[in-house]
């Protein structure tokens, strides 16, 4: 397992808070694979300032598996619940369309401190791809 660090989850990427409480705020996220991805590997991709009530995540990615039977699974989460957002998406097994459903424990869910939207390699891919994207955007509100 490796963790990779996304711009917009870097210890150095500000972080945004509503100018007018209740005002949604989206930060968007990109990080480009070097390696193959591998299973558990951890992707942070959004800081999540404490009080932020996230409305909506948006996952995107490229073809991550190229093999005949693609196994790549992909996990949306954060430390405390790895898939709060997303469970075991199949998007990286063929680059579909970014899908913006987030589970029942997601909504509205309320991050007590600071925090990061993470990507986590659920299942490992057969063929793993040695390029391509993975994309994330967080819509939120702070009080």
């Amino acid at each position: 397992m490796a963790t990779f660090i996304a711009a917009a989850a870097a210890a150095s990427a500000p972080v945004a808070a509503s100018r007018i409480a209740g005002q949604p705020v989206t930060v968007y996220s990109e990080y480009a694979i070097g390696a193959a991805l591998a299973l558990n590997d951890l992707i942070r991709m959004v800081k999540m300032p404490a009080g932020a009530r996230v409305l909506g995540v948006t996952l995107g990615a490229d073809d991550l598996d190229t093999g005949g039977s693609p196994a790549i699974t992909l996990d949306v989460g954060d430390d405390a619940d790895p898939d709060r957002y997303v469970a075991a998406s199949t998007i990286g097994q063929t680059g579909a369309a970014p899908t913006g459903a987030i589970l029942k424990a997601g909504f509205g869910y309320v991050y007590s401190e600071d925090d990061t939207i993470d990507i986590l390699v659920k299942a490992a891919p057969a063929t793993g791809a040695t390029t391509g994207t993975l994309r994330l955007a967080a819509t939120y509100v702070t009080p």
